[in-house]
């Protein structure tokens, strides 16, 4: 909770964030028959952590993930298939590690975000 209010304030209006969305909620498969099951059957039961959604055109630009240090070899292919299916569909991942405390400056950085001037 204290990661989504930071993300928050870090972000501030420039996008809509949601926790723990499914990866093939906001992705699109235009692939057909078997390989359009095959690949929806990976994506399957697959979360991000968080999804930045452009509050204008409503896709999602960045997502959040935190890196789990006590991953297994689950874990391990869990992140690997979410990365292959971002970098397919050209959005960036964001990866923070939970065991840090983040700054608002530190995320915004992260993220890629210019402050105001």
């Amino acid at each position: 909770m204290a990661l989504y209010n930071l993300l928050q304030m870090a972000v501030q209006d420039r996008y809509l964030i949601f926790a723990h969305v499914p990866l093939w909620s906001f992705v699109s498969v235009e692939a057909t028959g078997k390989a359009r099951t095959g690949l929806l059957n990976h994506m399957a039961l697959k979360r991000v952590d968080f999804v930045l959604v452009h509050p204008g055109s409503r896709h999602v630009e960045q997502v959040v993930q935190i890196e789990d240090t006590a991953s297994g070899h689950h874990q391990a292919e869990r992140q690997r298939v979410i990365e292959s299916v971002l970098d397919a569909a050209g959005i960036k991942l964001v990866t923070v590690r939970g065991a840090k405390s983040y700054t608002i400056p530190d995320l915004t950085a992260l993220l890629g975000l210019a402050p105001d001037e």
